[in-house]
């Protein structure tokens, strides 16, 4: 929804004016009136839910200062409630509520700025035309903008592991890898969120799709991409694989949700189902014998990616320990050890990390 739009208007006025009122004063006859300018037909009905604290909650969603649609722990006993009473609300209402999000928080600027590096086009404005809450093992929001060229991109806003996906996606780029362009963004507030695009393609280990039909066909460029994309994994060691790799419409393997980096000691536990060893199964799962051979052929394809890419990151070894140079107060941030060992072991790896990590 635009902000000019007078709906929306109604909406902040009346939230500004409910904002100032201080929370052990918020009356549930004042939240009905919000609800009922959101477009919540029957807001009694929706403020007697039996969720603890509900109308507490209720509260934090509004706060035009946070940017979590999702006011709850993700590990809380009660999130899925919480997150059911929010879809439960019209479209209308959470576009309202998260445009009402924008200014105070930076968000705008800061998707602006995504904007920008996914599309390679300057705007000024945007308009919010959906927003969902998405059912992951970590909070993040799918929201939809359309731009005045009508335009309409998805990203997500997410809360975990922020800074360690920030970290990590100016890395393929300097090795010739495919990322997706990400923004991080501290809130005036400090609140930390990461803003990402949607991804395009299926998800090599997740998806439906991934038929044996598709790892026939496609499946020989998805093993050399993900060889190369675990190639600089085990050099910066991230630890989370599976379902991470993404094979785009461009024929391209992308890594997503890298929310864990540096795992570099030999006893940190990595999880880890090579491509080479998924496939075969997926393709003939009743058939060892053609499964096998694939595998060997696939395993073969993959050590021969993997092996290449290390090169290239051996060769551009200067390019990324710069980077790495530039990052190291987020990096002693995120690890809370001295930047100097944690480069110091990265080298490593890069110097002498067995193939196939």
């Amino acid at each position: 929804m635009a902000s000019s739009h007078p709906d929306f208007q109604k909406y902040e006025r009346a939230l500004h004016r409910y904002i100032q009122v201080p929370a052990s004063e918020r009356k549930s006859s004042e939240r009905e009136k919000i609800l009922k300018i959101l477009g919540i037909a029957n807001p009694q009905e929706f403020l007697g839910m039996h969720i603890p604290l509900w109308e507490a909650r209720i509260d934090e969603l509004l706060d035009p200062t946070s940017t979590d649609m999702l006011p709850i722990s993700i590990s809380h006993f009660y999130v899925n409630w919480v997150r059911g009473a929010i879809k439960m609300m019209p479209s209308g209402a959470r576009v309202k509520i998260f445009t009402s999000k924008l200014k105070a928080t930076g968000l705008k600027k800061a998707i602006l700025a995504l904007l920008h590096r996914e599309s390679g086009e300057a705007h000024r404005d945007f308009e919010v035309i959906d927003v969902q809450l998405v059912q992951k093992i970590h909070k993040d929001t799918l929201f939809t903008v359309r731009t005045p060229d009508r335009k309409e991109h998805s990203f997500f806003l997410s809360h975990f592991g922020c800074l360690g996906e920030y970290i990590y996606s100016g890395l393929p780029g300097l090795v010739g890898l495919a990322a997706l362009p990400v923004v991080y963004h501290v809130t005036p507030q400090g609140e930390e969120v990461l803003l990402k695009p949607k991804e395009q393609g299926i998800n090599i280990y997740l998806d439906e799709a991934v038929t044996a039909a598709r790892i026939h066909r496609d499946g020989s460029w998805w093993v050399d991409g993900a060889a190369r994309q675990d190639a600089l994994g085990d050099c910066i060691g991230t630890a989370l694989r599976y379902g991470h790799y993404i094979a785009t419409p461009e024929k391209e393997v992308v890594m997503i949700d890298n929310i864990e980096l540096f795992h570099l000691g030999d006893t940190d536990v990595r999880i880890f189902e090579p491509i080479f060893e998924f496939l075969p199964r997926k393709a003939f799962p009743d058939d060892a014998g053609k499964r096998d051979l694939l595998q060997e052929k696939m395993r073969g394809d993959y050590g021969k990616a993997y092996a290449a890419q290390m090169a290239t990151i051996r060769a551009n070894w200067p390019e990324v320990e710069r980077y790495l140079i530039e990052m190291h107060r987020h990096i002693h941030t995120y690890t809370e050890e001295p930047f100097e060992m944690v480069a110091g072991r990265v080298k490593a790896r890069v110097a002498g990390v067995p193939q196939g990590g």
